[in-house]
């Protein structure tokens, strides 16, 4: 059977619909990313409410967690994906838990 052949026999099961599934597939990448945003928002109210109850600016913040005031702006805009070093790193600069605000 030459190449041609096969192609003509197995076109007879091709489906006249296009096919949803890279539809569905961005749309599961999209709710995943949702959550993971969902939670880094919540941790950057948390953030913000911490640094105005100890008075600390942003280069106050950066300078406990040895890192730039841009990336603690970055992390109070809620769109970092936060890793859990982070929030550790972040609860020890502010001497309080950030994530049992959240999850409460």
């Amino acid at each position: 059977m030459t190449q041609q052949e096969a192609i003509k026999r197995l076109s007879r099961f091709e489906s006249n619909t296009p096919s949803t599934l890279r539809g569905k597939e961005a749309n599961i990448r999209s709710a995943k990313a949702e959550g993971w945003l969902s939670y880094s928002r919540k941790i950057a109210i948390q953030l913000a409410l911490s640094m105005k109850r100890q008075g600390l600016s942003r280069g106050d913040l950066a300078i406990r967690m040895a890192c730039s005031p841009q990336y603690i702006s970055r992390l109070l805009k809620g769109e970092e994906n936060l890793s859990l070093e982070t929030i550790c790193k972040l609860e020890d600069a502010l001497n309080e838990p950030i994530l049992k605000e959240v999850f409460a």
